[in-house]
């Protein structure tokens, strides 16, 4: 399979994009077949200067696409399911094997390419708010970088849950 990896940490010019491996499936995981990536802060971040857990690395926390195998463990994801996934590495490439745990089903309706780039966002945003914010209902909160993808989804979700949101971009 084709796969976006570096051999070692640096700037942009690191990168190939080579054959690589299909990967191992083991029983608790499933193969996606990769439709969709979003390129989050940490691959920046990791390619710049991050640990390598294997070599070649193959780059890429979030991606979405349509499971085409599963292992003997899996139990809430079937063959022909639309997920979106999450893991230190390895969606930047045309497949990857993920835990069960770390895939979530697109709701009908909701566009795989939309789907790629939900959870690292969403899920910063909810723990920075509500986790380690402790933001309620009639507090005012300052979202930092408005327009990025971790800033609209603090706007959304802080107006949801009833506070008074101010944002700089």
């Amino acid at each position: 399979m084709k796969a976006a990896v570096y051999y070692e940490t640096g700037g942009p010019e690191v990168f190939r994009y080579e054959d690589v491996p299909d990967p191992e499936v083991p029983a608790d995981q499933v193969l996606v077949k990769v439709e969709a990536v979003s390129i989050e802060g940490g691959d920046t971040l990791g390619r710049a200067g991050g640990d390598l857990f294997a070599v070649p690395h193959i780059v890429g926390y979030q991606c979405a696409g349509t499971i085409i195998g599963a292992g003997a463990q899996v139990t809430t994801l079937a063959v022909g399911d639309r997920v979106v996934t999450v893991g230190i590495d390895g969606s930047h490439a045309e497949l990857r094997a993920v835990p069960e745990g770390f895939c979530w089903k697109i709701p009908e309706g909701l566009a795989t390419e939309e789907a790629a780039c939900i959870p690292v966002a969403y899920g910063t945003a909810h723990d920075c708010l509500f986790e380690f914010g402790g933001l309620e209902a009639g507090q005012s909160v300052l979202v930092q970088a408005g327009a990025s993808g971790v800033g609209i989804a603090a706007i959304q979700m802080a107006k949801q849950a009833g506070a008074r949101v101010l944002a700089t971009a």
